[in-house]
């Protein structure tokens, strides 16, 4: 295990085919289906089918003035992410990883490759992102200073804390996305929504919780997420 805590992700500015800038220049709209998650214990049969009565939840309050402050908001998420993934991956052993889920059959044996995979989305989105918001006119936030302490040193520290934070993104699309003006923002943003869904779900089963345990998810504010998001930040 290393102690090197550096952030070596690449952000480039590859230009983006399809993808959000791609969709402002063409004005090419695609289509997208998203779920999202709060953070739940594993349930019961009977227990899931109560759930499964709940009603979809209401809209959160606004608390963007712009696209571009939906688009920055979102962009410190995925480096909060995308540098998560990185310091873990590049600290803690293969080995341990592989001795965390030994018990877990072929499964396990690709967990590994299935979170570099997790890694590389969350730094596509950081570059599809802040090519974005440039594109928008805006500029682009800075990355701020992470500090995930023994998260990124531990394989079940690791893997509990990457359920939480996939979660946290969920919700904060959910919270975010019904504020988007430009309309050709929204299904590529979606498209981002639906793909952190499948992350949080794979990280939940991953740390022994089911996956999809509500029929409908309960977005987020602003305010709700960067204050569990502040955890992490070091100011």
């Amino acid at each position: 295990m290393t102690n090197d805590n550096s952030d070596r992700f690449d952000i480039g500015r590859r230009p983006v085919l399809g993808g959000i800038a791609g969709a402002l220049s063409t004005g090419a709209v695609g289509s997208a289906a998203a779920t999202g998650g709060d953070h739940h214990h594993e349930t019961s049969d009977e227990s899931a089918t109560e759930e499964s009565a709940e009603q979809p939840p209401e809209a959160v309050p606004d608390e963007f003035g712009s696209d571009v402050d939906i688009l920055n908001y979102a962009l410190t998420l995925e480096y909060l992410e995308a540098t998560f993934y990185t310091r873990g991956i590049r600290n803690i052993d293969e080995s341990a990883l592989e001795q965390h889920f030994e018990e877990w059959g072929p499964i396990g044996d690709r967990v590994l490759n299935r979170l570099r995979v997790v890694r590389d989305h969350e730094i596509r989105h950081v570059e599809v992102l802040a090519e974005t918001v440039e594109a928008l006119g805006g500029e682009p936030v800075q990355p701020p200073e992470f500090d995930f302490g023994t998260a990124v040193q531990d394989p079940a520290e690791f893997i509990a804390t990457a359920a939480t934070l996939e979660d946290v993104g969920v919700s904060a699309y959910a919270g975010a996305a019904p504020y988007i003006d430009t309309f050709e923002l929204i299904a590529p943003a979606l498209s981002i929504h639906s793909v952190e869904a499948r992350h949080a779900s794979f990280l939940r089963e991953l740390n022994g919780e089911i996956g999809f345990p509500e029929a409908f998810d309960d977005p987020r504010s602003k305010s709700e997420v960067l204050e569990l998001a502040s955890g992490f930040i070091v100011e």
